[in-house]
């Protein structure tokens, strides 16, 4: 399988002068778009009305899925979740016939989350674990007990 990629002329400006040269670029085929997996699966299957063992049997197969995927250039979008993504480079050279397919690479594969994902997570209160959890009770001062103490009885 191969990623489909064009060839497109960019302003070179790291030397100080303005140079025009020629890249590799993702030809884009769609628009955008802590837990193990048997807890993950264990969730799911709370949530639905899926059998755990169907959902861990779809869990194992998505990452070879999305790779498969990917690696035709594609991207792939859950919604409410976000999209998986790709992106090629090359070396720049003065000519389009010289960006050929040894010379491109993939530099990186990325997630971006759904806008409605971060947004909903952007409304998660935080919660401080408290200092007596991970400090030793030696160093704790004054105010670090009565911030555990008022956390405990919701008066910060």
């Amino acid at each position: 399988m191969t990623i489909p990629y064009l060839v497109r002329k960019k302003a070179d400006l790291s030397s100080g002068k303005r140079k025009e040269q020629w890249y590799a670029v993702q030809k884009k085929l769609q628009e955008r778009g802590g837990v193990d997996l048997t807890k993950l699966a264990e969730l799911l299957s709370k949530r639905s009305h899926f059998p755990l063992g169907m959902i861990m049997g779809i869990l194992s197969e998505l990452g070879d899925t999305i790779e498969d995927i990917l690696s035709m250039g594609q991207s792939v979008t859950i919604p409410n979740l976000g999209t998986f993504q790709t992106a090629l480079t090359s070396p720049r050279f003065d000519r389009p016939e010289q960006v050929m397919p040894g010379k491109v690479k993939l530099s990186r594969v990325y997630f971006v989350a759904d806008r409605g994902l971060t947004a909903r997570l952007k409304e998660v209160q935080p919660f401080r674990i408290p200092f007596s959890l991970y400090v030793p009770e030696s160093q704790l001062t004054p105010a670090m007990r009565r911030a555990d103490k008022n956390q405990k009885t919701g008066e910060e």
